[in-house]
């Protein structure tokens, strides 16, 4: 209980500060060649003022609420961000370093690490977009190979980020973070982070998660799936619970025929369906966002996605954003043969992994 009122009481006072307006003394040194340097607040990429660079040096200094996230930078190349904690600190564009606050400090090499691996995952997109249109069974296989290189990296991140918010539950650091990254989090882990205790919690940049925590409430594992009444492509009505429930696996499927990433993520739909449909009995129903019959007709031909498509026409105003809580495509929940939901949004290889994990094979 002890432990408890002292972290609450860290929240309350952390919501009173960042009412306050705080000054902030930022000296910097930047590539010898810049003439100005910008900055930005709370992530927001537009510029809130600028300074002159002379000789290579700088400085701003102002007033601005207590724990905002200030970016300063002369270009893309030469950025930092710092938090507004009133400690006067040093930042360096050229090697992306901070001195002056030991909070920074620590803010500050979890971002260099961060870019360290969006360079690895750069280079291994490079390598993907390169042999992007080879179709055949060598070229498919080292796709395939690059796209878990990609996610492998993209794992880490987020492990490393939750790793420093569950050290700096006392810090208002992790909202930056944690502000642009909660879409990649699952149910459980959102309910982790979103503790009312922790200081982060009520800085401008959680609001997202916290939406996005509601959303995903409306799918999380352990939920009975809820039935959706449409139309099929023949225009006959159609319920999930045709399929659903019914002593079998079965993914439901968000997309729309002119989502690119969602045409991206069907080959491996496919490969699912076509790998266990016959054997085990899984299957796929698909829930279209689309609001035009033809193209979403025609992305079905296109995609030549073989399972049960059902659509209402009216785009993100359907039944399935209401009912599911979906507010960005794509996604999917997988249902198991009691109609209880056992996963969600299973992208990439995690579909393959999980299908894997239930089957065998």
């Amino acid at each position: 209980m002890k432990k408890y009122l002292f972290t609450a009481a860290v929240a309350l006072l952390a919501t009173a500060m960042q009412a306050q307006n705080a000054e902030y003394v930022i000296t910097g040194t930047a590539p010898a060649n810049a003439k100005m340097v910008y900055y930005y607040d709370n992530g927001q990429f537009r510029k809130t003022d600028s300074a002159t660079v002379s000789n290579g040096k700088f400085q701003l200094n102002g007033t601005k609420p207590l724990n905002t996230f200030i970016t300063v930078a002369t270009d893309a190349s030469h950025s930092i961000t710092v938090i507004n904690d009133r400690t006067p600190i040093t930042v360096n564009l050229n090697n992306k370093s901070v001195t002056g606050s030991a909070q920074n400090v620590q803010f500050v090499a979890l971002q260099k690490q961060q870019s360290k691996q969006d360079e690895k995952m750069m280079d291994i997109y490079k390598k993907y977009q390169e042999i992007a249109a080879d179709m055949t069974i060598e070229g498919q296989t080292k796709k395939a190979t690059l796209e878990k290189q990609m996610e492998q990296l993209q794992e880490q991140q987020v492990q490393d980020i939750l790793k420093f918010t569950n050290t700096h539950k006392t810090s208002v650091t992790p909202a930056y973070f944690l502000g642009q990254m909660f879409y990649s989090l699952p149910y459980n882990d959102l309910v982790s982070i979103l503790d009312k205790t922790c200081a982060y919690y009520t800085h401008p940049m959680m609001e997202g998660a916290k939406r996005q925590l509601v959303s995903l409430g409306k799918r999380r594992p352990g939920l009975q799936y809820t039935d959706l009444a449409m139309h099929d492509t023949q225009g006959k009505p159609a319920k999930l619970s045709q399929w659903v429930g019914k002593g079998n696996y079965v993914l439901v499927d968000f997309w729309a025929s002119w989502c690119g990433p969602c045409r991206q993520e069907m080959p491996n739909v496919v490969d699912a369906y076509k790998r266990y449909h016959a054997a085990k009995g899984f299957d796929v129903v698909g829930v279209s966002f689309d609001s035009k019959a033809d193209a979403w007709k025609k992305g079905i031909a296109d995609l030549q996605l073989p399972w049960h498509n059902i659509s209402d026409l009216k785009g993100w105003k359907c039944a399935a954003a209401e009912i599911y809580g979906v507010n960005s495509i794509p996604s999917n929940i997988l249902v198991d043969p009691s109609g209880q939901i056992v996963a969600h949004d299973l992208r990439g290889s995690k579909l393959a992994d999980k299908l894997k994990e239930i089957f065998g094979y």
